[in-house]
C-alpha cells in the first residue's frame, strides 16, 4: 500500500542512511537474523592490484534469471575464455525435452524448473561471427535457457535492510531505444527494470509485466523489494543534467555511487581518477551474452563486459559507463549503444526477501578467472616493475627515478657511416660495412647482412642527386612505466621518429589524425587526411615488430581526456595497439606519478626528457644542440591543445606545454607507447635506467 506524500517525506526526512546517501526508503523500518551474518564491504589494502586494495563483499541469492545455455552438443558461439563454470550445460536429454515443450511466450517448466527460450530475432544485437558477441548460426534456431537463483553482492545494510547489486550483468539493453537527448528518469532501461506503462518513458513501450522485475522475481518477492527514492545528480565532470529524482523498484548504479565520493568507497570501489579498478570489473551471463552483450578479447580483462550507470555523459544523449578493465567513463557512450550490460540493484527488507547466503567475492576473484585462461608462465618477471621514484631536493626536479628496461621489437636507429665526419655518438663508423651496404642489391629498401637488418633511405644531396644513407635496425629499448594485471605499459626510451600529428592542417583529434594511422598501420579512411598505412613498409607496427611481436602487444582501450586547462575535448576512445602518451598520464593525475613524472608542469623534469636516434634526426627530428652529441627533442602528446588544430607537446626541458603546437608541425618527435603481455617470450629484460643522482 503506497504512503500519503505527506507521510512519505516525514519519513525520508526521519531516515539516515549510512551506506548511500543517494538513496532513501519510502518503508518502515524492520530487522531480520539474516542481518547479523552479512556485511558491508570490507576493503583492505593489497599491493598485488593495480589500485593497492582488493574488496570482499558478502553474497546472498535472491530471485530466479535465465542464465545457464543448455545444449545439446558441443558449444562454441562464445570463446572459451569468456565462459565461467556453469555457464551452459550440455544435456541431449533435456535439450530434446525443451525442444518439444509447450512454451508460452518463450516460457516453459520442466520438473519444476523454469525456462525461457530465444532465438536471433530476440536478441538486443547479435553477430554472425565475431570475436566479443555471440555467435549466431542458424537465426531461427531456439536457444534455452535456465532460470537460475540470481546471487547479489551487498553494498549496504541498515537495520534489516540490505542494499544490493547483481554478482553478475544479467542482460543486455540500450539505455535507450531512440536517440537523442535522454534521462534516467525517462530512458527505456529504467522502464524495462521497474515494468512500467508506457507512459513513464519518452518511447512510448508498455514493458508491464514484461520487465525485468517481473521475470526475476515472485509476487511475494517483489512484496519484499523497497521503493527507493533515486537521486539523479548532475554529471560531476561535464555539468550534464541528468533529469528529476525517481522512485524505483530496481535502478542502476550513478557515478557517485562508484567513484569520487564515500558512498562509492563503502560500496567497495576504489575512489581515485587515474586507476582501473578490479572491484568496478563485470562479467556478463550466457544469456547476457546471448541477448548481445559484448565481452573483451584483451589479455589480462579477457571476458569481461561493460556497463552502463545511469548519469548522463557529456550530453544528455550520452550515458557514462565502466570498461571491461574497471576505469569509468565519465564522457560516456551514446544511449542507443546496444551491446553493454546491465547491472541492476535494489534494496531489499531481509525478513520478507527469504534470502540464501552465498558466500563471499572479492575484487581479486575476476582477475584470476582472467588469468586461469592460459598457463602461467615460467618467465621468471620479478625484475618487470614499476619505476622506483626517490625523493631528492638537492635534484632539480627533486627526485631520482629508476626505470627498469625492456627489449622488444627493432627500428632504424644507428647510421652507419665510413669515417668520422658527421657522426653521432651513436653512429656505426665502419667503412667496410658502409661499402658493402653501398654495393649490395638492395630488392627493396631493406636488406639483411651477417644477421643484421639493415634500411636504406634515399634524399638529394646539394648537388640535386640522390643519395643513400644506412640504418641499423636495432633492438628498441623501452621504459617500463607501470605493470598491472600480466601487463606492462611501455615507453620508448629514445625518440625513434619524426612524423605530424597531422599530415594536413585541420581540426583533428586522436582518433583521427594521421600519426595514429602511421602508428598502428590502418587504412585511409581512419584518418583525416585519408591517407593509407596499411601496406607493411609504411607503418611504424609492421616496420618495428614480427607478427609473433605483435600478438604480443595488448589493443587495450585508449582514453583521451579532455585538455586540462582549456578543456577542449580530445576526442573518443579508442582500441589500438600503439599510441602517445596522454597529458593525464603525464602530470596531475595519480598515473602520472606511478609512470615516475613529477605531477606538477611547471616544473622541467628530467624523466620527460629524450634523446633522438640518428634515424629520428634524419627523418627530420629538432634537438638542442649538445657538445657530446644530440640533445634533447620537444615531442608530442596525444592529448588536445587549445584549438583542436593544435596538440599539447613536451620541450626539451622536460616542461610540457598544454596550449600546444599545430598539429602540422613537422619536426616534433615521436615517442610511442604501449602495452605488452608479459606472458609472452618475445621480449628481454635489458637492465635499469636511472634519472638523477651521481
Amino acid at each position: 500500500m503506497k504512503k500519503s506524500p505527506l507521510v512519505l517525506m516525514i519519513l525520508i526526512c526521519c531516515l539516515c542512511i549510512a551506506c548511500m546517501p543517494a538513496i532513501t526508503f519510502a518503508e518502515e523500518e524492520s530487522s531480520d537474523p539474516l542481518a547479523s551474518v552479512l556485511k558491508e564491504p570490507v576493503v583492505e589494502e593489497d599491493d598485488t592490484l593495480s589500485t593497492g586494495q582488493v574488496t570482499q563483499w558478502s553474497c546472498i541469492t535472491f530471485g530466479t534469471y535465465p542464465q545457464t545455455e543448455i545444449v545439446q552438443a558441443s558449444f562454441d558461439a562464445v570463446d572459451t575464455y569468456a565462459i565461467q563454470d556453469g555457464d551452459y550445460l550440455e544435456d541431449p536429454e533435456l535439450y530434446a525435452r525443451l525442444s518439444m515443450a509447450d512454451w508460452n511466450d518463450h516460457e516453459t517448466e520442466i520438473d519444476g524448473v523454469r525456462y525461457r527460450r530465444m532465438n536471433q530475432h530476440d536478441a538486443v544485437t547479435y553477430a554472425s561471427d565475431s570475436e566479443g558477441h555471440y555467435r549466431w548460426g542458424n537465426e531461427e534456431e531456439w536457444h534455452y535457457f535456465r532460470y537460475d537463483p540470481i546471487r547479489w553482492r551487498v553494498i549496504g545494510l541498515e537495520e534489516g535492510k540490505a542494499c544490493l547489486m547483481a554478482d553478475r550483468l544479467l542482460d543486455c539493453q540500450p539505455f535507450h531505444v531512440e536517440a537523442g537527448p535522454i534521462t534516467w528518469e525517462q530512458s527505456s532501461v529504467r522502464s524495462w527494470l521497474n515494468g512500467l506503462s508506457a507512459a513513464e518513458n519518452a518511447a512510448g513501450i508498455d514493458y508491464q509485466g514484461q520487465g525485468f522485475l517481473n521475470m526475476a522475481f515472485s509476487e511475494s518477492e517483489r512484496q519484499a523489494i523497497l521503493p527507493t527514492a533515486v537521486e539523479n545528480q548532475p554529471n560531476a565532470r561535464y555539468e550534464t543534467d541528468c533529469g528529476n529524482n525517481t522512485e524505483d523498484y530496481l535502478f542502476l548504479l550513478s557515478n557517485d555511487e562508484v567513484f569520487g565520493s564515500e558512498t562509492a568507497k563503502r560500496n567497495g570501489f576504489f575512489n581515485s581518477n587515474g586507476k582501473d579498478d578490479p572491484a568496478k570489473r563485470f562479467r556478463s551471463t550466457m544469456y547476457a551474452k546471448c541477448r548481445g552483450a559484448w565481452w573483451s578479447s584483451v589479455s589480462g580483462y579477457r571476458g569481461n563486459s561493460f556497463w552502463f550507470m545511469r548519469t548522463n555523459g557529456y550530453t544528455q544523449e550520452s550515458v557514462t559507463y565502466i570498461c571491461d578493465f574497471g576505469y569509468i567513463y565519465q564522457r560516456g557512450t551514446i544511449a542507443t549503444c546496444e551491446d553493454a550490460g546491465i547491472l541492476p540493484a535494489m534494496w531489499i527488507r531481509l525478513d520478507q526477501a527469504q534470502v540464501a547466503p552465498a558466500g563471499t567475492v572479492s575484487s581479486r576473484d575476476i582477475q584470476e578467472i582472467a588469468s586461469s585462461d592460459t598457463e602461467e608462465s615460467e618467465r621468471d618477471r620479478d625484475w618487470i616493475v614499476n619505476p622506483v621514484v626517490a625523493a631528492d631536493d638537492n635534484q632539480p626536479d627533486g627526485k631520482i627515478v629508476t626505470y627498469a628496461l625492456v627489449s622488444f621489437g627493432s627500428y632504424p636507429q644507428s647510421e652507419v657511416l665510413p669515417d668520422d665526419a658527421g657522426a653521432s655518438q651513436d653512429s656505426i663508423v665502419d667503412a667496410e660495412l658502409y661499402e658493402a651496404l653501398a654495393q649490395a642489391e638492395w630488392a627493396d629498401d631493406a636488406w639483411e647482412y651477417y644477421g643484421v637488418q639493415y634500411m636504406r633511405v634515399s634524399s638529394e644531396n646539394e648537388e640535386g642527386t640522390e643519395e643513400f644513407r644506412y640504418f641499423a635496425c636495432e633492438p628498441l629499448l623501452w621504459r617500463v612505466l607501470e605493470v598491472r594485471d600480466g601487463m606492462a605499459l611501455l615507453l620508448s626510451h629514445t625518440a625513434i621518429d619524426c612524423e605530424p600529428f597531422q599530415e594536413i592542417l585541420t581540426d583533428v583529434s586522436w582518433e583521427d589524425c594521421s600519426l595514429r594511422s602511421f602508428l598502428n598501420g590502418y587504412e585511409a579512411q581512419m584518418n583525416a587526411a585519408a591517407l593509407d598505412y596499411s601496406a607493411e613498409e609504411d607503418n611504424f607496427l609492421d616496420l618495428a615488430f614480427s607478427p609473433d611481436e605483435q600478438e604480443a602487444i595488448i589493443e587495450s582501450s585508449v582514453r583521451n581526456e579532455e585538455n586540462y586547462y582549456f578543456g577542449m575535448d580530445s576526442g573518443d576512445p579508442t582500441f589500438d595497439k600503439v599510441f602517445l602518451l596522454a597529458e593525464s598520464e603525464l602530470f596531475i593525475y595519480d598515473s602520472s606519478e606511478i609512470h615516475g613524472f613529477s605531477p606538477r608542469d611547471e616544473v622541467p623534469d628530467r624523466a620527460k626528457q629524450f634523446e633522438p636516434t640518428d634515424y629520428a634526426v634524419w627523418k627530420g627530428v629538432w634537438y638542442d644542440a649538445d657538445d657530446d652529441g644530440y640533445g634533447h627533442v620537444f615531442w608530442i602528446t596525444r592529448t588536445t591543445g587549445y584549438t583542436h588544430a593544435n596538440v599539447v607537446y613536451v620541450d626539451e626541458s622536460g616542461y610540457m606545454y598544454n596550449r600546444g603546437i599545430l598539429v602540422t608541425c613537422a619536426d616534433a618527435a615521436v615517442i610511442p607507447a604501449l602495452f605488452l603481455d608479459l606472458d609472452s617470450s618475445v621480449y628481454e629484460y635489458a637492465g635499469t635506467y636511472t634519472i638523477g643522482g651521481e
